[in-house]
């Protein structure tokens, strides 16, 4: 009979995750009330009801922009009765707000500056006739060797 022997390392789901458990409740039940605003809302407009968030008494939805928000305000009735009919009373104010989109860092196209031929003519003859064991004239050579190469593409 073998027997094997238990792994002394647990794996993260192994634990006894009381904090993500607790997040991950709320995250389902603020989709839960994501879908039930959603249906409330027209077909065009409901794509841009990003996220909802219940304070209190209130629930904030997060949409994309101004004007869908503006869009979705119009049916702020609506989707509190809505929100009544699927067992949320306690929620009796509406309140809507733009979720700013993240904007990209621009980065500024480097583009490198070599020198002139006459400098890659001179770096290139300058370590020439160096010596062989000389390892800044062999960097030198090569550097004047990519730099005319460079130049040639150009």
């Amino acid at each position: 009979m073998t027997r094997y022997r238990k792994n002394a390392f647990k794996t993260a789901l192994d634990f006894d995750n009381k904090q993500l458990n607790l997040c991950l409740a709320q995250i389902t039940a603020q989709q839960a009330l994501l879908a039930i605003v959603r249906a409330a809302l027209p077909s065009d407009i409901a794509p841009h009801a990003l996220h909802c968030v219940a304070s209190g008494s209130q629930l904030l939805l997060y949409c994309d922009s101004a004007s869908w928000a503006s869009q979705i305000r119009f049916f702020n009735r609506a989707i509190v009765d809505k929100l009544h009919g699927a067992g949320h009373p306690y929620i009796v104010r509406l309140q809507v707000r733009i979720v700013p989109p993240i904007a990209e860092p621009v980065r500024p196209k480097r583009t490198p500056r070599l020198p002139s031929a006459d400098n890659v003519g001179l770096i290139a003859q300058q370590f020439k006739s160096a010596d062989e064991q000389d390892v800044l004239a062999a960097a030198m050579t090569r550097l004047g060797a990519t730099l005319a190469k460079r130049l040639r593409e150009d």
